[in-house]
């Protein structure tokens, strides 16, 4: 199993989805950390990715990280 980090800075853009799921299908990760996604917390699935969030409940956009 191969395990990686990114500290993307934030996900909350428009675009940031379809960037993300270019980028790490060119690499050959299982699970893929993320840090300061910016992104409420939940469970977005696109593709044949799932992102696991664990950010504030507020509208500031603040902090956060991801498992994908």
């Amino acid at each position: 199993m191969k395990i990686g980090m990114w500290n993307v800075r934030s996900l909350f853009w428009s675009g940031a989805p379809k960037v993300l799921h270019n980028e790490l299908s060119k690499s050959d990760f299982d699970v893929v950390a993320l840090q300061e996604t910016r992104l409420e917390r939940g469970i977005k699935k696109f593709d044949n990715f799932a992102l696991f969030n664990s950010g504030l409940e507020s509208k500031r956009h603040e902090f956060g990280y991801s498992f994908l």
